[in-house]
Formats: C-alpha cells, structure tokens, sequence
C-alpha cells in the first residue's frame, strides 16, 4: 500500500526496519537523484570542508598547548580557557551580524570570503609571543568564523527537503568531528617529523598548516557555493534543475521569498516561537560544555604520571582523544536513521542525553581506571549526534522564511556559545582539569543534561514538535529551565550537606 510523508507531501512506498540507511526517498526519479548529486557534491561537499576548517582552526589551540605552546609562552593560569573565551567573544558579536548579511549579499562571495579571512589571522598565530597577542588574533577569527556554522545550514536549509535535511546535517556535523580529529593527528605528526624545522617548534607549525587547508577550501567556494533557489542560477546546474530546486520546497510550502529588513521583519522574528525554542534548547545543550570533550580528555592523559614522567607521549596524547570524533559519527549515523523512521527528535535527544548524562556522573565520581575513564569519554561523545538534530530540526520548521531560518539560527547559536563561554570559563577551569573538583564543573554539567532531556512538558511545543504553537507558549521552555537549574542546584546543596 501506497502512503505519504507527512513531511514532504510526496507519495512513497512502505519502508521497512531495514531500509532505515537510504540516501534518496522512495519514489525520487532519475532526474531528482541527479539534482541531488549535484547538491550533495557541490552544496554539502563545501559545507562540510568548511566546517572542517572551522573546527580545525578552532581545535588546534589545544594541540598547540599540549605540544610545547604552554611552556614556550610561559602559560601557568587558566590562559587556554581565555584562548576559548575571546574566540567565542569573537563568535557571539560577529554571528547575528554576519549571518544577516547572507539574506542580503551573496552567499557564494560572503562564506568563503569570512574563510578566508579568518584562515589568515590563523595563520598570525605561529609568530605569537604571549598570550595577549593569541587573545586578540583568537578574537578576530571568531568573530569571521562565526557566519560558518549558520550560513551552512542557511545554505542546506535554502536547497534540500525537510525529510533530506537530518542526512546532510549528520555528515555536516560530523565535518567538525574530523577537524577535532586531524588536528591531533596534524599536531602529532608535525611534534614526530618538524619540530624545530626551520627553527620553529612544531605547535608554531599547526598554524601553517591549517592556514594552508583553509584557503583552497575558500576558493573551492568562490567557485562551487549557490546562492538561494530563486537567485542566480550556479554555473553547475541548468534552468530545468533550478526550477525543480524551487518546486521541491514549493511542495513543502518551504520555497523562500523576497522579503526585506524593516521593523515588521524583526517583530515577527522575536515573536515567533522558533527563535525562543531553539535559543533554549542549544542553550541548556551548551551549558553542559560537552564541545570540549576532546579537550578535557587530552588534558586528562597529560595529568596521568608514572614514577613522576608523563605516562603517554606526547604522540599519544594528541591521537588518543580523536577516536571521540569516530565514536561520533558512530551516534550521529544511529541518530539519523533512527530520526528518519521516526520522525521524533524528543526522544531521540532524550536517548542520548542519557548516555552524556552517564558520563558526566562517572566524572564527577571519578575512577582511577585509565581505560575505563577512556571508554566514558569515548561514549560521551552522544552529545555531538544532539547539535546536528536540533540543527536539524530548526531548518525544518524555519520553512521557506530564509530571514527567521537565518537569525534564529546565528543567535542560537551566539547564545549557545555565550552561555558555553561562561561555563567554560567559570566551571571548567583549565587549572582544575582533569577533575574539576574545586568547582564542581560536572555536577554542574550534569544539572543542565537533565534541563536538556527532561524539558518536554505537555504544554511545551518544541519537544512536542506542534509547529503552529504561538509565541507565548514558547516560556514554557524558559520556566522548565529555570526550574531544572533550580532542582539540580538544590540536590547538589543537600549533598553536600550530608557529606
């Protein structure tokens, strides 16, 4: 029998349990699917070089520490967690702004514009002396960094279905995943075959090297990045692909109009429910500081001592913490078919919660068992699948409204990296790492992963996916949240009462 997808409009044939890993609905023709090659080829192909760069660029300051970069500058503080703050400082003014811009110039000069930029303060990095200057060129890549992450789900979100979008947000995600990786492999293979080549030390080398990774990622834009369905035509598609580009949102009552910036744009904007909801739920994900993970595990090996010498090489401690960017692909793959059968974000989110929210209690009790605590990092690593979901998610609800999907997006994701960088910064110090015992960054953590997987009251929309819910409906979130801080705070105080 013959059913449609709720989320397309579309006939399609009755998929079973093993069909869940497809790349193309059921029913696609011949001249869709190749549509959809040139999308995935040309669109996600960059997307995904460009968020690799992003997070290689933004993960490297901590093979750097780790390598030599700490002693030679004579960093003794909390000066890695600054690195991070100004970036994210950088990250939080410049992503409104830049993401903005997308809905008024072109997106295939603008994105690789900002790569391009911020792959050149990058690059300034490897003559730095002290920390100060390392704060300011961190703060400058931020800020044109920060159009990266929401002008590529701006991009996906102005081309693909919804029922397309879970797929290619999960490879997109994943980008990130290998940036964090193939910075610890780059950083250990420079310390094994260049430090001092040249008379630089090999974190000075990273910087080179990510610079020279960054800028033909930036010309591959110029050149392959579209602009919306409805503006130029690129070079790589015919008129009759471009007019199925806009009839397949059109079928989903997603194709993107023309529409300016004035007072009436914004009101909507701040008073649409999509803007609320997803600033909070990126938000509590954030608060739990679970992007630096790779961090904390590689601070966490450098910690570990035998008879006083350090008990893995350096080697080691950078290719050690990348197996977490495998583990992730590994939940985001398991996330995104489950999501696609399902349709039901809440519950999947509500799984993998769990299992972050399994770690970060073994954290913070600690045990002395260097391979099983190395197991629990590996395993935390869920939370990388929940960020592609509620990405996901949001481009699908968004619709054709490329300004509400365009500033919901860039202050999503502002707030989550505000409330990251003081997280970060207050609750995970790095002169507290690996345990953070002084601050108690885990039972922190562990307060705002109940917040994120136990939001969904009856009468909140977002977890219960009511798309037509009003504005005023969307507090609901902001009260969960309050009272999930609330509760996990008090636990915390009455234990440490009783200890």
């Amino acid at each position: 029998m013959t059913e449609t997808h709720s989320d397309t409009g579309r006939p399609s044939k009755s998929r079973g349990w093993t069909s869940w890993f497809h790349w193309h609905e059921p029913g696609t023709s011949k001249e869709e699917k190749w549509l959809i090659f040139k999308l995935d080829f040309f669109i996600l192909l960059y997307t995904c070089l460009t968020f690799f760069v992003k997070y290689l660029d933004q993960t490297n300051v901590t093979n750097a520490y780790v390598s030599g970069m700490k002693e030679d500058l004579k960093l003794e503080g909390n000066e890695l967690n600054w690195f991070t703050t100004y970036f994210n400082i950088g990250i939080i003014i410049g992503g409104p702004f830049f993401t903005m811009a997308l809905t008024v110039f072109h997106p295939r000069y603008w994105l690789p514009m900002c790569t391009m930029i911020w792959s050149f303060f990058v690059l300034f990095m490897y003559k730095a002396e002290s920390a100060k200057t390392v704060y300011i060129l961190r703060l400058f890549a931020g800020i044109f960094e920060s159009g990266a992450m929401p002008g590529a789900f701006y991009i996906i979100g102005s081309w693909y279905r919804s029922s397309e979008i879970s797929r290619r947000s999960t490879i997109f995600m994943f980008s990130s995943a290998g940036g964090q990786m193939f910075s610890g492999y780059i950083q250990a293979g420079l310390y094994k075959n260049m430090n001092h080549t040249l008379g630089l030390a090999s974190w000075r080398w990273v910087f080179i090297f990510d610079f020279l990774i960054g800028i033909p990622v930036a010309i591959f834009g110029f050149f392959c990045c579209p602009n919306e369905p409805r503006s130029t035509k690129p070079w790589w598609m015919t008129e009759k692909e471009r007019e199925m580009s806009i009839k397949r949102l059109e079928e989903e009552d997603r194709d993107a109009y023309e529409a300016t910036w004035d007072l009436s744009t914004l009101k909507r904007i701040l008073t649409s429910w999509q803007l609320w909801a997803f600033c909070v739920a990126w938000g509590a994900m954030e608060c739990t500081c679970g992007v630096n993970l790779q961090r904390w595990m590689t601070l966490y090996l450098k910690s570990l001592k035998v008879d006083g010498h350090a008990k893995y090489s350096v080697e080691k401690i950078n290719d050690l913490p990348t197996v977490i960017g495998c583990v992730e692909l590994v939940w985001m793959i398991i996330s995104a078919a489950i999501m696609d059968k399902t349709k039901q974000p809440p519950l999947i989110i509500l799984v993998l919660g769990l299992f972050q929210l399994f770690a970060y209690i073994v954290f913070y009790v600690w045990s002395n068992n260097d391979h099983f605590m190395m197991a629990v990092y590996y395993l935390c690593s869920a939370y990388g699948a929940i960020a592609a979901l509620i990405s996901a998610w949001l481009n699908s609800a968004c619709g054709g409204d490329k300004q509400l999907r365009a500033l919901s997006t860039s202050l999503m994701i502002s707030v989550g990296y505000a409330v990251e960088t003081v997280s970060q910064q207050f609750m995970f110090p790095t002169s507290d790492a690996p345990r953070f015992q002084k601050t108690k960054g885990y039972a922190f953590g562990i307060g705002w992963i109940v917040v994120m997987i136990a939001t969904p009251p009856e009468r909140n929309s977002l977890w219960l996916g009511n798309l037509g819910v009003k504005f005023p409906e969307s507090t609901a979130i902001a009260r969960s949240v309050v009272r999930g801080l609330k509760f996990s705070l008090r636990k915390e105080k009455v234990k440490s009462c009783n200890a």
